[in-house]
């Protein structure tokens, strides 16, 4: 029966046995005698100083060098050159003792008889209380201690818990990625990877970080150790590269970089080979150079596909950036004759960055991000070999001391290379944008093209120009720009007219889209967004006032053109005309005339209605109640003309009155307008629809006014009732 661990079992399974892997780690570097000592093979002074053995830097507190006299040791001034045992052995001390990796020595032999120096002195510790021979210009004392049993924990360089650190995390995020994606080969190498890097740092963090000694046989195991996880992890990263992000040949070819590297492994340490350089450095070489070949072999097979070359330059970034850090910080500086610019504990943690590069090119983590994170990174990784060539190239000819040499070559760099930033970038990532302005021309473009006139081929032109995807899909519904596929697609929303699209492969294919297109795309679209919402306002704007000019002929302007018609003194006839064309300007401009007291309206209009209705030969009563010296904004004064125009003028068409009554009242900021005729009278549910009715009715509603029609053989009354605004009321 098979029985399916959870994941996250299995994570917190392997993440407990590693943190018991690195506790090991710790237990067998405080297991061994302790001074008290921190201890380097060269003065750490800005004056350079000539002595024998090793330089003390400190005496840490609390520890057996601090509880000696007042006399005791001093650091940053004495030298430790000798020891001298229980039994009387002494010892000479040398620089080569604290050597953090052996097989930087020449030969195995060398390598052999360094581990015999280490277990001598390392017995020495161990069999009880030590002279230390201690020197100051020239001048030596003698100091008896009694080494501790085990070196306390916190006495442990930052170098041990970096190299523990690097070991973790390599380890975990190889088995995280592997235990959400078993089935794929690329994550199981690096996983495997993972475990090289653990097993390889764990080892070095022990005897890299001694004080002074550590038993020469375990010594001889953790320095295997250390090439073995060196050896397997190129064994991770050689599979990786075979196939991720393209399969280049079938899996069980996996097993020939391990056969390889692991025989190689064999052979050094059975001592066929003789050198350190052949047995462990030369296959490291091969290691990285099958890497950088498959890196190439790879390119050209994810040509056409930018998601995968994406990923690969993930990985090809990592190792750039990790392995040229870690030469120019450690390998290069000891090549020229120069000492390292860190310890190679500390740089160790370069090869975390390359397996966490390599992580997050497996895991496809935000490939549309890469342009970027690249160029960003390359840039400053670049600065840094510029400043340390500079540098070494200032010590090298004109400037011995190291600090004034490290001063300058920044100065140079921060002068000449930091503001080319902004260029490189547009050189090298290929950006180019429409001007902004002509950006927000094109845009308006967009806006301002109807549907029907080929609106979605300039919307197309436009992200064209921009990103020049290599094909235009259709979208789903999306309510903002997002990237699909890891940055293949670039999502659009619906809008107005236009429907979704989905941008795919941008450049012509040559890149992912990016978050800086991301960026773009949600500023285009908040901007065509606006531009058609103001657009869609103007055609709105335009449509309700050709309405209202519309109606306000209808209602006014026929009206007073009909009373003209039936005046027979033609001098009336001609006032008449006169006034309808002032109130046809007025109509068309909306607010030629200021606004009008209530009095001059009503004065204004039963002058109107009253000639109208004499012609006409109807009588007509004329009520004003709580009339004030209110001053009528131009549309409430059209609004109440049009009212009782209209309704004298339906009255006058259709009911043959005798009698037309109006009243109009101003009370609680409305005004109360009443038209009753005696008229024949009118069933208002079956009444055809005609313009004037629904006139005055759409002219009442549209300012939170109402309107009724109260009809029968007696006659009709019609009421309405019209809002003033604060304004108006204002200059009552």
């Amino acid at each position: 029966m098979h029985i399916r661990i959870p994941p996250v079992i299995q994570i917190y399974t392997l993440v407990a046995v590693s943190l018991v892997l690195a506790g090991l780690a710790l237990g067998v570097a405080m297991d061994q005698r302790y001074l008290g000592l921190r201890l380097a093979p060269e003065a750490r002074v800005a004056v350079p100083v000539r002595f024998d053995g090793l330089w003390i830097d400190a005496v840490v507190p609390n520890s057996p060098a601090a509880a000696l006299p007042e006399i005791g040791i001093q650091p940053s001034v004495h030298a430790l050159v000798a020891l001298t045992d229980a039994t009387g052995k002494t010892l000479a001390l040398s620089p080569a003792d604290l050597i953090e990796e052996p097989d930087v020595l020449k030969t195995y032999a060398a390598m052999q008889a360094f581990f015999d120096r280490q277990d001598e002195i390392a017995a020495m510790l161990r069999r009880g209380p030590v002279t230390l021979e201690v020197q100051f210009m020239g001048e030596s004392r003698f100091h008896t201690i009694r080494p501790a049993r085990q070196r306390p924990a916190l006495s442990l360089p930052f170098a041990f818990w970096l190299q523990i650190a690097v070991g973790l995390g390599g380890l975990w995020i190889g088995v995280w990625i592997w235990i959400l994606r078993r089935a794929d080969w690329a994550t199981r190498c690096l996983a495997f990877s993972g475990v090289g890097l653990m097993i390889s740092a764990f080892a070095a963090a022990v005897y890299s970080t001694r004080e002074l000694a550590i038993p020469g046989d375990l010594f001889r195991i953790l320095s295997a150790l250390n090439h073995f996880g060196a050896f397997a992890f190129g064994v991770g990263m050689i599979g990786l590269f075979m196939v991720y992000p393209r399969r280049l040949c079938h899996a069980r070819w996996l097993a020939v970089p391990a056969f390889v590297l692991g025989a190689w492994f064999a052979l050094a340490q059975s001592g066929l080979i003789k050198s350190p350089a052949i047995g462990i450095h030369l296959g490291v070489i091969l290691a990285l150079l099958s890497i950088l070949t498959l890196v190439g072999l790879q390119y050209r097979a994810t040509r056409g596909d930018p998601r995968d070359r994406a990923a690969l330059s993930w990985l090809g970034l990592a190792v750039l950036v990790g392995s040229g850090a870690f030469v120019v910080t450690v390998i290069a500086p000891q090549l020229l004759g120069m000492p390292a610019y860190m310890s190679q504990g500390v740089a160790f943690v370069f090869f975390l960055l390359i397996y966490l590069g390599v992580a997050l090119g497996v895991a496809r983590f935000q490939l549309f991000q890469l342009e970027t994170w690249a160029f960003r990174i390359l840039y400053y990784v670049v600065a840094v070999l510029l400043l340390l060539g500079i540098d070494a190239l200032l010590i090298f000819t004109i400037i011995d001391d190291r600090a004034p040499a490290f001063a300058l070559s920044l100065l140079i760099v921060a002068l000449v290379w930091l503001p080319l930033r902004d260029t490189l970038a547009r050189w090298v990532l290929r950006r180019k944008e429409p001007a902004r302005a002509d950006r927000f021309r094109k845009i308006m473009d967009v806006a301002l093209t109807p549907p029907e006139r080929d609106q979605l081929g300039r919307w197309h032109a436009l992200l064209g120009d921009l990103y020049n995807p290599l094909k235009y899909a259709p979208g789903s519904e999306v309510s903002s720009p997002v990237l699909r596929e890891d940055g293949l697609a670039l999502a659009l929303p619906r809008i107005g007219a236009i429907p979704a699209l989905e941008l795919q492969y941008a450049d012509g294919g040559r890149r992912l889209f990016s978050a800086r297109d991301l960026e773009l795309a949600t500023e285009i679209f908040a901007m065509l967004v606006q531009a058609l919402e103001s657009r869609e306002a103007y055609e709105k704007g335009v449509s309700e006032e050709r309405t209202r000019i519309a109606r306000d002929i209808h209602d006014n302007i026929g009206v007073q053109l009909m009373a003209a018609l039936h005046s027979p003194e033609p001098t009336r006839k001609d006032i008449m005309i006169r006034e309808t064309l002032t109130d046809l300007r007025d109509i068309i401009n909306n607010a030629s005339n200021p606004d009008m007291s209530f009095d001059e309206v009503l004065a204004d209009l039963r002058a109107q209605i009253a000639e109208q209705l004499h012609i006409a030969r109807v009588k007509m009563t004329w009520t004003v109640l709580n009339s004030h010296a209110v001053v009528l904004p131009l549309q409430v004064a059209h609004m109440l003309r049009s009212i009782i125009r209209e309704a004298v003028q339906n009255a006058l068409k259709h009911a043959a009155p005798a009698r037309i009554s109006i009243s109009v009242q101003l009370t609680d900021g409305k005004i109360m307008v009443g038209v009753t005729d005696d008229g024949k009278g009118f069933d208002p549910m079956h009444a055809p629809r005609g313009n004037g009715l629904a006139n005055l009715r759409d002219r009442a509603e549209a300012v939170g006014g109402v309107m009724r029609i109260d009809s029968s053989s007696g006659g009709t009354r019609m009421e309405a009732e019209i809002p003033m605004s604060e304004a108006a009321r204002g200059g009552a």
